[in-house]
């Protein structure tokens, strides 16, 4: 992947985001599964099941549906290569569990599971919301240390979809901008430390990754450390 389709995939990004924004996200997601013809019908089941799932919530700027980043992250697969539907379908529900009140049964008896192995998949992919998360911009939260232990390992196409989202991590950051600058500061440091610290444990001695996902969460990192004129380094979890 070269740095003009990354430029490609960020305008697109914030395309779609303010489609989004000001249209039905029935008819975005629509727009989206045309562009993955091989797997449109169960996709479109799979977008409304997701649609239906996040129930009209809305990202921390309030006005994005939270819907977005879910169906984004699956076209974003699919632009980086990944055209086997299980995988689409991994990166479609990677949050359902973690952020909407659908339940793991709940997940299992729906059509577009059935026969298909990824529910623990997806399960690798949720955070513990009983650990903490705050960020001190120098350490690596519980939270991400406990996760990042669980995806040692993990199957090449979990994995995959952990790099993209955390390439997503660095897109918006709209909201820490507005912050005051000492703390706009500590927090763009802390979400460096947090992507590289995934990325760099979960990649570590192997070579059966999608090389595209993994470029765009290089080249985006430099980007942010570039702009922002702040450099972290991760923290390595055994």
């Amino acid at each position: 992947m070269d740095k003009k389709i990354y430029l490609d995939i960020l305008e697109d990004y914030e395309k779609t985001k303010r489609n989004f924004q000001s249209e039905s996200a029935k008819s975005v997601a629509k727009k989206i599964t045309s562009q993955i013809k091989e797997h449109s019908l169960v996709l479109d089941e799979v977008f409304d099941f997701l649609i239906f799932a996040f129930n009209g919530r809305f990202r921390m700027d309030e006005k994005t549906p939270l819907v977005f980043h879910s169906i984004y992250l699956t076209k974003l697969l699919y632009l980086c290569g990944e055209k086997n539907l299980e995988n689409l379908l991994i990166a479609s529900l990677h949050d359902v569990l973690e952020d909407t009140n659908v339940t793991e049964a709940e997940l299992e008896k729906k059509e577009f599971i059935e026969g298909k192995k990824i529910i623990l998949k997806i399960k690798l992919l949720k955070e513990d919301n009983n650990l903490s998360r705050e960020p001190d911009g120098k350490n690596l939260p519980p939270r991400y240390k406990e996760h990042i232990k669980r995806l040692l390992g993990a199957p090449r196409e979990v994995i995959n979809v952990e790099l993209l989202d955390r390439f997503c991590d660095l897109i918006d950051l709209d909201y820490v901008l507005k912050l005051p600058s000492d703390e706009r500061e500590m927090r763009i440091k802390s979400k460096i430390i947090k992507v590289k610290s995934f990325v760099e444990n979960i990649v570590r001695g192997r070579n059966d990754l999608n090389e595209s996902c993994l470029k765009l969460f290089d080249f985006k990192v430099e980007e942010i450390e570039e702009r922002y004129k702040v450099k972290a380094r991760a923290e390595l979890v055994f």
